[in-house]
């Protein structure tokens, strides 16, 4: 029997065909699991969970910061303690514990804020962490914001995820084997048979270091990441048998960081973004009579029973429905650089001319500022901005042909409370229909496009800082209307691959949401989802339809 407390009815039904294997899967985490990112767990000697968990307001690097340490203890009657970050093992960048090589002692992964890129080992004093040195790691370089890793159970080798040197598409997976006390082997590409065009993460080692447990998003279909297993076959490591997905925890959307929690009740622990807004949950499986480490994976279906077999229709039925709803994000932890991800610069290309002409100028009259529902006027406040963010409220219309004229300003915001933010150039300004300008209620559906929004080619970074002021015109809106909570979905075009293009839209959208929290917006008042190239608003066979496709769009929530 199945109990999923934090699961939909599709997600059950996704897992019953798994009935023969006698696992259990169980949400016994509810108590650690928040509205942000859990994710990377480590289980210590004494039994704590130590994880990281990212975008936490209370993390060091704020609401911005892709994952600090937390810890949770379980007591004598097997409940979990409310989850305590670990100062002393937390810096603004992104940390991540790799495994505990004696039991006061811990290895952890820190990004390169305020402590240089690579994995240092602590020794425990008391409930804190005192520092002790960096591994040396040979040529260690690791050119993503992601990192995964795991100590082996007799603490001489670590299997990482890296984007480094010999990587064959995003993080690969590697191995270092321990040399001395703090002196470790370059890292070793585990090999094509392993790694893929994609990305490999979350990667974990069974006992006798056979089996290599990790996350992958090779297998596309509109998925997110799902848990393979492969066997490694001579001593070379990079010798494997091909990866097979586990068959009862992966959903459609993101699972990582499997790992066996306890070898006494036979369950493991993993993290999954099926129902928590692209960000990782903590979960567990449960096994009766086989060990966590030793399941089989996808059974054929002429091996199934007839019950099974219907039910795996009905999976496929409902996967191929799942597939086309969001992607929900699971690794805020990465910048996404492919060559066959297609150029996605700009959400918009808008008109950039600073200078009104005389023919602008013939045009500009008052303009009636409306209610989109009633059509009727309603009150506004008016700013101009300009290159840098700079914004001036002006007393009236009739100061704004002067004001253009003497300064470099570039649109015109249109704030009303009470109603979507409008911004436009002087010409779209002195364009619009009968002069009249209709503003549309932050009603439950509302929907707008966020224009000018720009990132740098392949990942989630602004690009200028006309991106910064549209999002300052955002927390504008969001401060002075505080009951209205947002939707953020990113989308891309169609070319290149459609994993990547999900990852790459959710991430966008939270990098959006990550600047709103930082500015004082509460982040429960901000979802995010990411839709790639599946939604496209316009013809993707030409350059222009493929750059209006590339947006951000917001969506009032009911």
């Amino acid at each position: 029997m199945y109990k999923i407390l934090k699961a939909s009815g599709l997600f059950l039904l996704a897992f019953s065909v798994y009935l023969p294997v006698n696992a259990q899967i169980v949400s016994s985490f509810k108590e650690l699991n928040s509205p942000y990112d859990e994710h990377h767990p480590v289980v210590s000697p004494n039994g704590d969970l130590y994880f990281s968990v990212g975008f936490h307001p209370d993390n060091k690097g704020g609401a911005s910061d892709f994952g600090d340490i937390w810890r949770s203890t379980k007591d004598k009657n097997g409940n979990w303690s409310k989850p305590q970050r670990v100062v002393s093992l937390s810096t603004s960048g992104n940390d991540v514990v790799v495994g505990f090589p004696d039991p006061v002692s811990i290895l952890v992964y820190h990004e390169g804020n305020g402590i240089n890129q690579g994995i240092h080992q602590y020794s425990k004093f008391g409930n804190s962490y005192n520092y002790l040195r960096p591994l040396e790691m040979g040529n260690f370089k690791n050119n993503s914001k992601y990192f995964g890793g795991r100590l082996s159970k007799d603490g001489k080798t670590i299997v990482m995820s890296i984007d480094s040197y010999g990587t064959f598409g995003n993080e690969d997976l590697y191995v270092s084997f321990k040399k001395s006390v703090n002196e470790w082997t370059s890292p070793l590409n585990l090999g094509e048979i392993v790694n893929s065009y994609g990305q490999e993460q979350t990667p974990y080692l069974s006992d006798d270091q056979r089996i290599l447990y990790f996350s992958a998003n090779a297998g596309g279909k509109g998925r997110g990441k799902d848990i393979f297993f492969t066997e490694r076959l001579d001593d070379t490591w990079t010798s494997w048998t091909s990866p097979k997905a586990i068959r009862y925890a992966n959903s459609t959307g993101t699972e990582m960081g499997y790992v066996p929690l306890s070898s006494s009740d036979s369950s493991a622990i993993f993290s999954s973004t099926q129902n928590s807004e692209g960000f990782g949950d903590l979960m567990t499986v449960k096994f009766d009579n086989i060990s966590p480490q030793r399941e089989l994976a996808n059974v054929a279906p002429e091996e199934l029973m007839e019950e099974e077999q219907v039910a795996l229709a009905e999976i496929t039925q409902v996967d191929e429905v799942l597939s086309e709803t969001i992607v929900q994000e699971e690794d805020l932890l990465l910048a996404v650089e492919n060559d066959s991800i297609p150029e996605v610069d700009e959400i918009y290309v808008q008109n950039d001319d600073k200078e009104i002409d005389e023919q602008t100028q013939s045009k500009f009259e008052l303009v009636r500022i409306l209610s989109a529902n009633e059509r009727e006027e309603i009150a506004y406040t008016l700013f101009l901005i300009n290159n840098r963010g700079d914004r001036k409220e002006m007393e009236d219309q009739n100061m704004l042909l002067e004001d253009l004229n003497k300064e470099e300003w570039v649109s015109i915001l249109v704030s009303s409370k009470g109603y979507l933010p409008s911004n436009m150039t002087a010409s779209e300004w002195s364009d619009l229909p009968n002069n009249e300008l209709l503003m549309q209620p932050a009603s439950a559906g509302a929907r707008i496009v966020l224009d000018n929004i720009q990132f740098n080619r392949g990942t989630s970074d602004f690009a200028d800082s006309r991106s910064i002021q549209v999002l300052d015109q955002l927390v504008l809106f969001l401060k002075e209307n505080e009951a209205v909570k947002i939707r953020l979905e990113g989308h891309t075009d169609n070319a290149g691959d459609p994993v990547l293009n999900k990852d790459l839209s959710l991430k966008r959208a939270s990098k959006i949401r990550g600047y709103l929290t930082l500015n004082g917006i509460q982040f429960e008042r901000i979802r995010i989802s990411g839709w790639g190239g599946t939604r496209p608003i316009a013809d993707n066979s030409t350059d222009e339809g493929r750059n209006i496709n590339r947006r951000v769009e917001l969506t009032i929530e009911g």
